[in-house]
């Protein structure tokens, strides 16, 4: 009688403890458990100590070396262990097992015609492949070691979950990540999780840590390029490897890592791979307005000095943008741009000569006549990395030309138009008209000023309506009509295109010629030219350049 009692103790005792394992539910949907399957809801008392605890409908703890929830392990099966890292199911047993795949979460038995003998390692392992089932939905095993058939002719199995990796898993590559924030974790901006439980976790750099967006640092990533290539953990993922992929134009394949787990324990399969093609993007052809003075850097553009390692960038358009500044903060320069979060407001379709030196913090020589060379590409962007680099030269710039002018009643007459003594290039001439106070403040954009030929003998008939047309640093355009209060002349040798036969050269600095500073000639000098033999040059009748 005392063992029939002690019997029934033992069945309640374990029966409690199935039905509260059954009810514990995981923390986070990213630690995968394996477990039985569901069973009818039973209650009960007692306990049973093992390995662990855990508790539910009933009172008591039962844990080993496996949790089971639905069905009693077989007897001779003493542990099931996941190895995801392997897609195997690894089973210590006394005797041969045997499984199948079941076709509902609730079954727990198997017809005899599906049952399929597991690999046998050793006396007392046996192996089962899971490779050839879908990781995208929740599997589920028969397991038994007895093929014991019931009054229906079917075989009594335990019914093991495993549960299906996540739902969907995006990663968002940072394709401007250079030097050493790109190896490792630094070459993923973030990673996107959909659970199968419905809820979506981001994992980033952030360091916030809630139930939407946790550190990237907590998942296991995983990396591999080609088709060829084993994956590896992205620690391994150097700066320098980062950058030859995306010079080359190589396919990244991105995944979470597997973890193993015991029955019931926390584990989860490997996840479906990213496959990112790191897109080549070929170099952008740079020359130089040797008139305009400017280069055609526009928004999302990078240059630099050749030989130095620091990008400056001009930031991309997004009329949205609260930056108005295009060029990127001086201060930020020492680290990566981030297409992410920077953009301006301001459209830049060219910079100019003066922009760029200052940029870069370049001042030319005064004697030395050499050229400068920069490097340029397109910045990186949220979708493919930057393109291959390209060089350009900027060349010397040569003092404006010696002119000499005076007045002639009104009129102002060019005795003698000749280069500065440095500056032995053959070039022509031209002139504007501008306002003074726009040349001391440094407010006229000089790529947008409308010049006109001039040469040695030229007069510049005052009051007939001789003018120059610019645009200021406020983009307001403006026009100076020779004789209005403050009007000035700049004059300079024009700029030389690059050919066959000659290397581009800059049009020189200005030369400013004031009429209020002329000289008046006496009554019986007689101008060089006179504007019946040497009409003026007009604008009307003479542009040479246009903005």
């Amino acid at each position: 009688m005392k063992n029939l009692i002690k019997k029934i103790l033992v069945c309640v005792v374990l029966t409690a403890s199935l039905v509260a394992l059954y009810a514990a539910k995981p923390a986070d949907d990213r630690a995968h458990k394996v477990t039985f399957a569901e069973a009818e809801e039973t209650t009960g008392t007692g306990t049973s100590t093992g390995t662990g605890t855990s508790t539910g409908t009933g009172t008591g703890t039962s844990t080993g070396t496996g949790t089971n929830s639905g069905s009693t392990m077989p007897a001779g099966i003493t542990q099931i262990q996941v190895l995801y890292t392997k897609e195997e199911i690894m089973i210590s047993s006394n005797a041969q097992v045997y499984y199948a795949q079941l076709k509902k979460p609730t079954d727990t038995t198997v017809k005899p015609a599906d049952v399929i003998p597991a690999a046998k390692v050793n006396d007392s392992t046996y192996m089962i492949d899971i490779s050839c089932y879908s990781a995208s939905k929740d599997l589920y095993l028969g397991i038994t070691n007895k093929l014991s058939a019931d009054s229906n002719g079917l075989y009594p199995v335990m019914n093991c979950k495993i549960p299906a990796t996540y739902k969907k898993i995006k990663f968002n590559v940072n394709f401007s990540a250079e030097g050493d924030s790109a190896a490792g974790n630094g070459v993923i901006k973030s990673v996107e999780i959909n659970n199968t439980d419905g809820t979506t976790i981001t994992y980033d750099h952030s360091g916030v840590t809630n139930d939407k967006v946790r550190p990237i640092s907590e998942l296991s990533i995983e990396w591999r390029k080609g088709s060829n290539c084993a994956y590896s953990s992205i620690s391994t993922l150097s700066s320098a490897t980062w950058e030859s992929m995306k010079t080359s134009g190589a396919i990244l394949y991105l995944r979470i890592a597997a973890v193993d787990g015991q029955l019931g324990g926390s584990g989860h399969r490997y996840s479906q791979e990213n496959k990112i093609k790191l897109a080549i993007v070929k170099a952008k052809k740079i020359t130089v307005d040797v008139n305009k003075l400017s280069v055609p850097i526009a928004n999302g553009m990078q240059f630099r000095l050749k030989g130095k390692t620091i990008w400056e960038t001009v930031l991309p358009y997004n009329g949205k943008s609260k930056t108005e500044k295009a060029i990127r903060n001086g201060a930020l320069s020492a680290t990566s741009f981030d297409p992410y979060t920077e953009d301006t407001s301001e459209k830049v379709k060219e910079l100019s000569i003066t922009d760029l030196f200052s940029a870069v913090n370049y001042t030319q020589p005064t004697e030395n006549g050499t050229s400068v060379e920069f490097e340029v590409r397109v910045a990186a962007t949220t979708k493919k990395p930057a393109s291959r680099i390209a060089t350009f030269k900027v060349p010397y710039q040569y003092a404006g030309p010696v002119v000499a002018a005076k007045k002639s009643g009104t009129d102002i007459v060019f005795s003698s138009i000749t280069n500065s003594p440095a500056d032995r290039v053959s070039g022509k001439y031209e002139y504007t008209i501008a306002d003074k106070a726009d040349i001391t403040a440094n407010n006229i954009v000089f790529s947008k000023i409308k010049w006109y030929s001039i040469k040695t003998g030229s007069v510049l008939k005052t009051g007939a309506n001789i003018k120059g047309t610019y645009t200021r640093k406020d983009d307001s355009r403006k026009t100076v009509i020779l004789g209005d209060s403050g009007s000035v002349i700049l004059v300079r040798r024009c700029g030389i295109k690059e050919s066959k036969k000659n290397s581009a050269v800059l049009a020189s600095a200005y030369t400013v010629v004031d009429p209020t500073a002329l000289p008046t000639p006496t009554p019986t000098t007689s101008p060089a030219t006179t504007p019946e033999t040497s009409p003026a040059t007009t604008p009307e009748a003479s542009p040479a350049t246009t903005p």
